[in-house]
């Protein structure tokens, strides 16, 4: 890992990127969240304002909890373009492999801007704006939008609402600060309707996302004396359930819920791929297990990806998760 640089001087580099190019392509991990996607519609928004060529790329499908923000269609899924660009954002990717566009890479684009606020984020690009004091990328996108005086519009300041709310968990999770706060209070300053937002991501669900929540629930098994709960869903479950893995994304939740747990783990199956997703309180940190697999997170909500079979993820993860709890 490069040695962590100057965030102002990133910071410098970054206003000097924008102001030099026009092309840009802009991208997130995979298995996006609502902070990767609403931080990405933010910043293309203000680009396209500043009169740049935008493309957004997302490697996975959008959530569909997401889908009712405005201009979400406008995100490419699966693959990448041919085209090529002036430079590349990528936000929260952790590692270049989290982007989910290796292949062809260097085709792309030769400046690589790195935003993210995870612990774990490794320094790969030729600017990285990196803040892991900041809840949530959306966090940093709004105080550089600040700091360079952009009046940001009413849908600018929810998507970047989106970002943070659901990044901080409702602003439960412990990297909620002040600053979070007072960022969020500016954000609503703009007039849009966070009640409408907040009803869409949080009091909205379909069908298919209740039924696949109640396989997990079925699933869940409690270990190491109750200090961890651990949950599976294959994709035999997803296939009977006419689900997909969007429909799940909150189910992990649940086995935190339960007294006396540390650490609760998903175990899920997509497609030619495994996916664990982990979440945790107070001092266990799971972003380290996360990491010694090729993921990343933060302390108390991370995950990784694993080549089936799923016995194999079973044997790798849990007794890592033994050693924490």
């Amino acid at each position: 890992m490069k040695k962590p640089p100057v965030l102002e001087e990133e910071l410098k580099k970054f206003i000097e990127a924008i102001q030099t190019n026009k092309k840009f392509f802009l991208a997130g991990h995979i298995g996006p969240d609502g902070d990767t996607i609403g931080s990405m519609l933010a910043i293309a928004s203000v680009l396209k304002r500043m009169g740049k060529k935008v493309y957004m790329f997302s490697g996975d499908p959008v959530p569909e909890n997401l889908a009712f923000l405005p201009h979400i269609k406008s995100i490419h899924v699966s693959k990448p373009p041919r085209s090529r660009f002036d430079a590349m954002i990528l936000l929260e990717c952790s590692n270049l492999k989290r982007a989910g566009i290796l292949n062809g890479l260097d085709k792309i684009t030769s400046l690589i801007v790195n935003i993210d606020h995870h612990k774990t984020a490794d320094f790969y690009g030729d600017i990285n704006i990196i803040d892991t004091a900041s809840s949530s990328t959306a966090e940093i996108i709004y105080r550089f939008f600040y700091s360079q005086k952009v009046n940001i519009t009413k849908i600018e300041a929810s998507y970047l609402y989106v970002g943070i709310v659901t990044d901080t968990g409702r602003f439960h999770y412990p990297a909620t600060n002040p600053q979070t706060h007072e960022t969020a209070s500016r954000l609503l300053q703009t007039g849009f309707k966070f009640a409408r937002i907040n009803d869409f991501l949080y009091s909205t669900r379909s069908f298919e996302s209740l039924k696949i929540l109640g396989r997990a629930l079925e699933s869940m098994t409690m270990m190491f004396s109750g200090k961890a709960a651990v949950m599976t869903l294959t994709q035999r479950d997803f296939t009977e359930l006419n689900a997909m893995v969007e429909h799940s994304e909150n189910a992990i939740n649940y086995g935190m819920m339960i007294p006396g747990v540390k650490a609760a783990i998903l175990f899920r199956e997509e497609g030619g791929r495994l996916s664990v997703t982990f979440r945790s309180k107070g001092r266990i940190d799971v972003s380290a297990v996360a990491a010694k697999f090729g993921g990343g997170g933060h302390k108390n909500a991370a995950g990784c990806k694993f080549k089936p079979p799923l016995k194999e993820a079973f044997k790798k993860v849990l007794p890592e998760i033994r050693k924490i709890v």
